[in-house]
């Protein structure tokens, strides 16, 4: 753990990011077209996608889905040693992942981030194997399950409208930066 206090410095970071989420979403509502800064696989123009579209959301439900989910890992995460290597760690092998895999659509949203968190705080509980990575593990599972996410719904959801791969490769870029950094202090 990089701080013993309730309110751990990096938190301040993850409280800036959902502001900035926040004042995307209201530039949207008065005509800006913030989604032009979305992630478009393939589309050389909007490789700025890659650390623009986890600050870009359709509506109100789909970002307070995903600031729920922010506050829960973020706030587990901020607590986390190498937290900033981590979380551009995750930002950029997601993004780049989106890009060049994704099938076609424009992919918003910060749930590839929070998958990624998701993925190193259970990867810290598996490959660590230390109380402070399974007491993490325990308190992610109890906060999603109190404000019933579910999980595996959410990591395993392909529907139409949601980024299913922003998911997958935001859980598997954070379990991997979990295992590459598994003896670091």
């Amino acid at each position: 753990m990089k701080s013993n206090s309730f309110f751990p410095s990096n938190l301040s970071l993850i409280l800036y990011a959902s502001t900035i989420m926040i004042l995307m979403l209201l530039l949207d509502l008065v005509g800006v077209p913030v989604k032009s800064l979305g992630l478009i696989p393939h589309s050389e123009t909007h490789l700025i996608g890659i650390l623009t579209s986890p600050f870009i959301h359709s509506g109100w439900s789909h970002l307070s889905g995903n600031l729920i989910g922010l506050a829960i890992s973020g706030y587990l995460m901020s607590k986390q040693a190498w937290f900033k290597r981590v979380t551009l760690g995750i930002t950029l092998s997601t993004g780049i992942c989106v890009w060049l895999f994704a099938g076609s659509g424009n992919h918003i949203g910060a749930s590839g981030i929070i998958m990624g968190y998701y993925g190193y705080l259970i990867g810290i509980a598996l490959f660590k194997r230390n109380l402070i990575g399974f007491t993490s593990l325990a308190v992610l599972i109890a906060l999603t399950y109190y404000v019933n996410i579910s999980f595996f719904a959410t990591l395993l959801d392909f529907s139409e409208q949601t980024s299913s791969s922003g998911h997958l490769f935001g859980f598997s870029s954070g379990l991997g930066l979990s295992y590459v950094l598994r003896n670091k202090k």
